[in-house]
């Protein structure tokens, strides 16, 4: 199978199977869900729109800092990178490579409708 082949459909996490956050969630508990769920990385959501995002990194830099009671709105990236459904898987992978990122939401009409993971880009090509 080739990356042409491939909808945004296809390989992102449905809204309703996601794991997020609230952006008033504290650190400390953002980070044992995500060590419960087993996952890198969560969208972070209000009111239907993704507000930021927010990595494993982002937290062990945080909590390094000892910075477990701060909401999570204050270590989210908020400047998102986010792609319709309707994009292509080439400009989806363009996207993550030049900015280096491994999960990019997918929006429409300013709600979160899924999340793309590289794993996810990987595990369709197979």
């Amino acid at each position: 199978m080739c990356i042409e082949d491939i909808d945004v459909t296809d390989v992102m996490i449905e809204r309703e199977d996601l794991i997020t956050a609230n952006p008033q969630d504290k650190v400390a508990a953002v980070i044992l869900r995500m060590i419960r769920e087993n996952i890198g990385g969560m969208p972070i959501v209000e009111k239907e729109k993704c507000v930021g995002i927010v990595t494993m990194r982002d937290i062990m830099f945080a909590n390094f800092y000892g910075a477990g009671e701060l909401s999570i709105s204050e270590i989210m990236t908020k400047d998102l990178i986010t792609v319709s459904p309707n994009d292509d898987m080439s400009k989806v992978i363009d996207l993550m490579l030049e900015n280096k990122v491994e999960r990019i939401p997918v929006v429409k009409n300013g709600k979160l409708k899924g999340l793309i993971v590289r794993n996810g880009i990987l595990k369709s090509l197979k």
